[in-house]
């Protein structure tokens, strides 16, 4: 089963999708579709998805335990069956026992796990997450991120989440649905959006690319429309080899790495270089050259 996050600007519709699937929202037209069944007028509780909210949503006044277990209460399952079921989640997002504290005396990620163990206590086909990781901090995050991704093969369920962040999207995904204005722009394997993105939009918002204009893409010796080109595909190269060449205008020093912006008339062009690289002084002649592939057709469609 797929781990698919959807990927966009704040307001691009991401939680939207979350809540047509889950039945929060009602489709004004088409289909939704879980596992080939149409859905549309089936309520939220009959549905098979459970959702994880970004704030998490635990009762304050019960403790882990029963947090987990409320699902299989509100089900009318007795207290020993929903409670030894509620510990083997807890064991399974690695909280094994603590299932007697409250909320309040647990971490940020720690609550984030009491949350996933709810929803998957019930056993839903598919796992809806809104931006689950966007209040822990940046090393946590990063913790929380490779755990989700093993939980999810050890559960062996969809998980459809929800993030802006393109780290995340890209390193935790099979596929991506990169989503703008409501619609979906493109959709695919983190190699395919990254390395073969359909539009401008696409290509500016995933990772950072070259978006060269058509009377560049000419001057290049490639069809006259708008063209990807990544910076780190980029490198110096000799007079004679150069695809483009132009006046060095700004360097940033960025670790292993440095960024360098080269002027070709009125475009700009960056590439990213091993900081090892000896530049020559700004606004020197410089000659970048990239493998063929590296140049991406885009579509019409900004």
């Amino acid at each position: 089963m797929p781990f698919l996050p959807c990927w966009g600007l704040p307001g691009s519709g991401k939680t939207t999708c979350l809540r047509l699937i889950s039945g929060f929202e009602r489709p004004t037209s088409g289909e939704i579709r879980i596992f080939d069944k149409v859905f549309n007028e089936v309520p939220p509780n009959r549905r098979p998805v459970n959702t994880v909210f970004q704030d998490y949503a635990l009762f304050p006044h019960l403790d882990v335990r029963d947090n987990v277990a409320y699902g299989p209460m509100v089900r009318g399952i007795g207290r020993q069956q929903r409670h030894a079921e509620a510990d083997r989640m807890l064991e399974l997002v690695k909280l094994g026992g603590l299932g007697r504290r409250s909320p309040a005396q647990l971490s940020g990620g720690q609550r984030q796990r009491v949350a996933l163990a709810r929803a998957l206590i019930n056993k839903p086909r598919v796992l809806l997450l809104d931006e689950p990781l966007g209040a822990l901090d940046l090393k946590l995050r990063e913790q929380m991120q490779e755990e989700l991704k093993s939980l999810q093969e050890t559960v062996g369920i969809t998980f459809v989440f929800v993030t802006h962040d393109q780290g995340e999207a890209l390193s935790m995904s099979d596929y991506i649905a990169v989503i703008n204005n409501g619609r979906v722009v493109q959709y695919g394997s983190p190699q395919q959006v990254y390395d073969l993105p359909r539009t401008r939009f696409v290509a500016g918002f995933v990772g950072s690319s070259n978006l060269v204009p058509p009377e560049l893409s000419e001057q290049v010796g490639a069809a006259s429309r708008w063209h990807s080109l990544r910076p780190e595909t980029i490198s110096l190269v000799a007079a004679e080899r150069a695809q483009i060449s132009g006046r060095l205008h700004s360097v940033r020093y960025l670790g292993s790495m440095q960024r360098v912006q080269v002027r070709v008339g009125v475009h700009s062009i960056d590439a990213v270089l091993p900081a090892s690289i000896q530049l020559p002084e700004h606004g020197s002649r410089i000659h970048l050259g990239w493998p063929g592939n590296a140049l991406n057709p885009l579509e019409d469609d900004a």
